[in-house]
């Protein structure tokens, strides 16, 4: 990518850049701490490049799974909904019937499967859980 291009990058393609410029620019020999603080910083680019290019329908999947077990609209906002139902888990007044529990399992399962799947898909692959995920 070249610097002209930079403007009509995607932001995946600039996080992309980002990181290429950094292995490039890095020595390979760096002390421990600051080998550890780098590592870090490029798994965390790594993360949110693969959550830029995930399907925008996992959004609204999620979104609406949780919307359906707190029946209470967040108006698109993921991060209220999720945590508006951490807090409802922590308090403990999630519903009492048990298909509100199959849907809460199922949905937590599947949440937490797709987030493996972003921040560390070796796992994934490893431990082949790509089919428990529906998002």
């Amino acid at each position: 990518m070249t610097q002209g291009s930079l403007l009509n990058a995607t932001p995946a393609e600039l996080i992309e850049r980002a990181l290429e410029v950094l292995r490039a620019t890095l020595p390979a020999e760096l002390a421990e701490g600051d080998r550890a603080a780098a590592q870090a910083a490029f798994r965390a680019l790594a993360i949110a490049k693969a959550e830029l290019e995930a399907d925008p329908a996992t959004i609204a999947r999620e979104l609406a799974e949780i919307e359906g077990l707190l029946v209470r609209d967040f108006g698109g906002d993921l991060t209220a909904a999720q945590r508006a139902l951490a807090a409802e888990i922590r308090a403990r007044r999630m519903p009492a019937d048990a298909a509100a529990g199959v849907r809460l399992r199922d949905h937590l399962l599947n949440a937490a499967a797709h987030r493996l799947r972003i921040a560390n898909p070796k796992y994934m692959t490893r431990r082949q859980r790509r089919a428990e995920s529906s998002y």
